[in-house]
């Protein structure tokens, strides 16, 4: 019983590090890198891979991949139209899907690209997937691999469905600072993302521009002791120069942290060092605000069950959770049991997978309906 509680207390601090992980950097091949050997320890495989459909070249791809024999897609024009999780997913977008629910297996070990995995002593024989779309002229995809036979089961399927909007979102923000090619543009970017403001500083922490809701998000999270004379909050100007002073030293790599208010809302904070192209020592703090309890539940939730749900989300158990608002262990079980009844879950895990659902905006509307 004790191993159980260890492990699952160890994956979910694995998730929680994970899902930080992918709002890491602005840089893609940094967050694949850093994130897609956290993502093989929550789902283990042999191979992951993730691609990003090229603009106005149907069938064009950019690839980033994880212990992938250099020339596997070489030759991928050639064996496109031989690519069943390709058209699989293209079908059922955002939606994970495993190889049994895309081919036979009779299919599967006489297809080219199979054939092809057996040639380079990679045989892939098991295969998970699923197709991030944004509604634009472009998509992203994600599949993990498996040369053994161990078919990937529904929890794990259920994990990475569970991750994926996480996972769009991270790459839709590199994607955009990707293209952004000066402060003006970056900024543009972001304010597209809804909840996200940022500050750019240079050298020294001076600050060269931030979107128009940054100063409004920084002064309703930091009390106006903790500011500047340019409404900055001192102490991350102090961690930031710190990560500037190492340029040079060591490898730029982002910072994160998180502030959580009695509220239930979260504020996201990222240090991050610009694309290659930006001006010398540039950075930006990166904000989000996002209530961890999604707006739809603020009608069915009491004031208190929505501080024990924001705290579940979290990853916290009972006894954090009484010791965090003030109250016994037996209450925060009972408002536990309550905000599953009224949600209609019936786990902790789920009750993270429904957040984590309904806390897109796109899914609401759905939400609202699926719970009439």
């Amino acid at each position: 019983m004790g191993d159980r509680v260890r492990s699952c207390a160890d994956k979910q601090r694995l998730i929680i590090d994970f899902l930080q992980t992918l709002h890491g950097s602005l840089d893609l091949r940094t967050v694949i890198d850093a994130a897609f050997p956290l993502l093989l320890k929550l789902v283990p495989a042999e191979y992951g891979a993730l691609c990003v459909s090229r603009q106005g070249e149907p069938g064009g791809y950019d690839w980033s991949m994880v212990d992938f024999p250099i020339d596997w897609f070489s030759a991928y024009a050639d064996m496109a139209r031989h690519d069943f999780v390709r058209q699989a997913v293209l079908r059922q977008p955002n939606t994970v899907l495993r190889d049994s629910e895309m081919i036979s297996r009779k299919e599967l070990t006489a297809n080219m690209m199979y054939r092809r995995s057996l040639d380079l002593h990679m045989p892939l024989e098991h295969v998970m997937s699923v197709l991030l779309d944004f509604g634009q002229s472009w998509h992203a995809g994600v599949t993990l691999y498996r040369g053994r036979q161990r078919p990937f089961s529904d929890e794990e399927r259920d994990l990475l469905q569970y991750i994926v909007p996480s996972l769009a979102s991270a790459v839709q923000n590199c994607k955009q600072f990707s293209e952004a090619s000066c402060a003006g543009p970056m900024l543009d970017a972001i304010l597209q993302q809804q909840g996200i403001e940022a500050v750019m500083v240079g050298a020294g922490c001076a600050e060269i521009a931030r979107t128009r809701g940054a100063a409004a998000l920084l002064s309703r999270w930091f009390a106006p002791v903790e500011l500047n004379r340019a409404g900055l909050p001192a102490a991350l100007l102090d961690q930031l120069s710190a990560l500037m002073r190492n340029r040079g030293r060591a490898p730029e790599v982002s910072m994160s942290q998180r502030k959580v208010a009695p509220s239930g809302l979260e504020l996201q904070i990222t240090f991050v060092p610009l694309p290659e192209g930006a001006a010398a020592a540039t950075w930006a703090i990166v904000l989000k605000e996002d209530a961890l309890v999604p707006a739809t539940w603020q009608e069915s939730l009491t004031p208190q069950q929505r501080e024990v749900a924001s705290r579940i989300v979290l990853g916290w158990d009972n006894q954090l959770i009484a010791d965090e608002l003030g109250c016994a262990v037996g209450t925060v079980k009972k408002h536990v049991l309550h905000i599953y009844d009224r949600i209609g879950v019936s786990s902790r895990s789920a009750l993270c997978r429904a957040a984590q659902h309904d806390r897109s905006p796109h899914a609401a509307a759905a939400t609202r309906l699926s719970r009439r």
